[in-house]
């Protein structure tokens, strides 16, 4: 279990590193958050670009064997522990597919605004997109995302009932410890933060730490077990 979630947490540094690539930079000053996120997109290098591919093929789906451990520490053949499988399983087939899809997203509005498009003369988000960039969004990256996503939540909310219910050894206090935690904590936090390099790389990595959170939790848990037997 330690060396899954040792690999896991692996995932998890490697999944940061690749999100701090895209996000850690200071956006663009525009209407609002996702705005000027998409406006951004321009100044990203090729380098930056290709690198958070790379880490993040790599990187999330060895999450696979963090979130495989959970659900064989609640119980592979109780229902919470099915879906955390699921949900782990998910995360090793399509995460590192819709990651690199959406780096190809963005390498997309990088293109159109070197050919002149510029996000920021539009009058509302939707006219702030590109047209190939919509297309691709719509019928390239939504339905493997949702295909993606639905497990992943799904997992998510199963750790939490379990650890909550008592249906693992780990005291329930650390069913906080869990994805959609960090993710929903720092996607409001990079909206409301001011505008800086940290709160945007901290937003853009929120699924990694959604992540590492629950895998560093757990073994610091692990650890002080062994030492008290």
């Amino acid at each position: 279990m330690k060396k899954m979630l040792f690999l896991g947490l692996i995932g998890t540094l490697l999944s940061l590193i690749c999100d701090f690539l895209l996000g850690f930079m200071v956006y663009p000053e525009a209407d609002n958050h996702y705005l000027a996120m998409l406006t951004s997109c321009g100044n990203l290098s090729w380098i930056r670009l290709g690198l958070s591919a790379l880490f993040g093929a790599v990187g999330i789906p060895l999450q696979y064997y963090g979130f495989k451990a959970i659900g064989e520490m609640i119980g592979r053949h109780t229902r919470c522990g099915r879906l955390v499988h699921a949900g782990a399983v998910s995360t090793l087939a399509l995460g590192g597919s819709v990651h690199i899809l959406c780096v190809a997203l963005m390498a997309l509005i990088k293109i159109e605004c070197t050919h002149g498009f510029d996000p920021l003369a539009a009058s509302s988000l939707l006219e702030a997109i590109p047209e190939s960039a919509m297309q691709f969004a719509l019928w390239g990256i939504l339905p493997v995302t949702l295909i993606m996503m639905m497990p992943y939540y799904g997992m998510a909310i199963a750790m939490f009932l379990a650890i909550f219910r008592g249906k693992t050894d780990m005291p329930k206090w650390m069913c906080l410890f869990n994805p959609l935690a960090a993710k929903v904590l720092l996607n409001a936090a990079a909206v409301l933060a001011p505008n800086s390099a940290a709160a945007n790389g901290l937003g853009m990595a929120n699924m990694a730490l959604g992540g590492m959170i629950p895998f560093l939790g757990i073994l610091i848990w692990m650890n002080g077990q062994s030492q008290e037997a």
